[in-house]
């Protein structure tokens, strides 16, 4: 599951603060080496996390924010410590990032957005605490030192190795900055376009007049038509290209584009045909020496990023540190099973440990019952044709198609019946032992009950988390939620998740006062209330139950 998740402004602080608790460890690929100078701090991680989640959430407002919290800091773990890869890569060429440096933009990047009490507070509401801001500022000041730096040791190449970059990639960059200037005249149709071009050619009218008085572009117009230098991309391709290949002065078209139709001027023309056109330009040198900078660094980051991995050292984080690295339904299980009875035993265990089993629970459970499911068919069949399990593939087929045969030919009802009984059998049994394996009865009820034991505990366990995760956040309709759709029939978690719900309505029409649009919800919270069986509430929630429909009853009755 490694990097499924897009992050957005990973930075990375310098880790050379002492003040924050240590979350991950660079380690070389096979985990044998851990480099305990490169480590990631929770401040720092705590502020990437909530600079990302501003991201995330202006793309996608209903988010989950707290079920994928664990999984989210582990991927923006993982980007960070390839930043402390890199911080490593310079160390060993000679190069050490300027500490003093970093620490002191830090605290005037912080100071001129803490200084303000207002601006700091705005800040806070995202970032939850000063540690976490600061982090999230000492990661930009950073990012700077550490691109800046790297891009430095791989700016040291001869004008010879440039020029040799450009003339293999000639063609490319011909495309980027061959370049044109023109003038136009915009209409909306092409006989228009056609009238006009035949008067400037005969003189009639000039080309910046018939621009200004005919051009349907306004903008262009009101210049006489000119466009100005453009390149590929700029304008239509048909236009540009009819541009390129016309000499300065030719008036070409009419030419169809999203505008409508075009009368061009070629006013001028830059096409570059050698390494050597391009170099001269020192703008465009500028820009094809940054091309060759990221060029080499892109050629050595994949293999070098390749032989460095991370350790996580911040014990909430485990079960996502595992799940993030499981490739498979069976990684997955592993993780399960190996966290299962602490989760079951355990209630000293981290918030984020709850939060990552369940989403372990959650992708493995379908797949566990069906699995369940499965077995039990294959144990039926087994107890039922014992003798099936002994038929090879061959054996099974020919099998097939004799009851196949009697099933379509037999006069007794009751010997098609058994037929068809037996042909389904044995293609259930050719699919079980295709998907599983071929097994005995005895190996076949054992791998039953392993398989029904995994999920009753796996669905006692995830209630024990819901359960838990619950106490720490009372008014949170995610958990509830959850917890509803696994126990949807006991009335404490259903008056519990209907009367979270109603409160989200109540404070919903107390800030807008609009009670058409929260009529049918209440009606629905109002109708399942009523129909709890209150024998099971405890008092207290008896009690909420009561004045919760008195007061839905009010709002109704306005």
């Amino acid at each position: 599951m490694k990097k499924l998740l897009v992050v957005f402004g990973i930075l990375v602080i310098l880790s050379v603060s002492i003040f924050s608790e240590s979350v991950a460890y660079l380690t070389s690929q096979d985990g044998e080496q851990i480099h305990e100078s490169y480590f990631l701090e929770l401040d720092q991680l705590m502020g990437e996390y909530h600079n990302t989640l501003l991201n995330m959430l202006s793309q996608n407002p209903q988010y989950d924010q707290y079920f994928n919290k664990p999984l989210d800091l582990i991927s923006i773990t993982d980007v960070l410590m390839e930043y402390k890869a890199m911080e490593k890569f310079l160390n060993d060429n000679g190069i050490t990032l300027d500490a003093t440096k970093i620490s002191q933009e830090t605290d005037q990047m912080y100071s001129q957005y803490m200084g303000n009490e207002s601006t700091k507070q705005i800040f806070l509401m995202f970032f939850e605490k000063e540690e976490y801001f600061r982090g999230f500022v000492s990661s930009l000041v950073y990012r700077n030192e550490v691109i800046n730096e790297l891009r430095n040791y791989f700016s040291n190449f001869s004008e010879v190795e440039l020029s040799t970059y450009v003339s293999d990639n000639l063609e490319n960059f011909k495309n980027e900055f061959d370049t044109v200037k023109i003038s136009r005249i915009v209409t909306v149709d092409e006989s228009t376009a056609n009238n006009l071009k035949s008067e400037i050619l005969q003189n009639n009218i000039s080309f910046t007049d018939a621009a200004s008085k005919n051009s349907v572009d306004a903008q262009t117009a009101s210049v006489g038509g000119l466009v100005g230098w453009v390149k590929r991309g700029d304008i239509s391709e048909n236009i540009f290209e009819a541009s390129l290949s016309s000499t300065p002065g030719e008036i070409i078209g009419p030419l169809s584009s999203p505008l409508g139709y075009e009368i061009v001027r070629v006013e001028d023309k830059k096409i570059y045909e050698t390494a050597d056109e391009l170099l001269v330009d020192e703008d465009i040198k500028s820009q094809l020496t940054a091309s060759y900078v990221d060029y080499q660094i892109n050629n050595w980051y994949g293999p070098y990023i390749s032989n460095y991995d991370f350790v996580i050292s911040y014990e909430p984080l485990d079960i996502a540190y595992d799940i993030y690295y499981a490739q498979s339904f069976e990684d997955l299980a592993n993780v399960e099973k190996k966290y299962r009875e602490a989760i079951l035993n355990d209630n000293e265990l981290p918030e984020e440990w709850y939060v990552s089993y369940i989403f372990t629970v959650e992708n493995l459970l379908p797949m566990k019952i069906s699995q369940k499911n499965d077995f039990e068919s294959y144990l039926n069949i087994a107890q039922s044709y014992p003798e099936f399990l002994g038929y090879s593939n061959d054996e099974i087929n020919n099998q097939i198609e004799y009851y196949t045969q009697i099933k379509d030919t037999a006069e007794s009802t009751d010997l098609r019946n058994e037929a068809s009984q037996k042909e389904f059998a044995l293609r259930e049994i050719a699919y079980l032992q295709g998907t599983y394996g071929v097994f005995t009865e005895p190996e076949i009820q054992s791998k039953y009950n392993e398989l029904t034991n995994d999920v009753e505990q796996m669905n006692v366990a995830l209630e024990n988390s819901l359960v838990a995760l619950r106490e720490v956040n009372p008014d949170s309709i995610e958990i509830i939620g959850r917890l509803y759709q696994v126990k949807p029939d006991d009335p404490n978690v259903a008056f519990d998740y209907y009367a979270t719900v109603y409160s989200y309505i109540l404070e919903y029409y107390n800030s807008t006062g609009d009670i058409e649009s929260v009529r049918q919800d209440l009606e629905t919270i109002k109708g399942t209330l009523d129909s709890l069986n209150t024998e099971s509430l405890d008092e207290e929630r008896s009690n909420q139950r009561q004045q919760i429909l008195e007061n839905i009853d009010l709002l109704l009755n306005q």
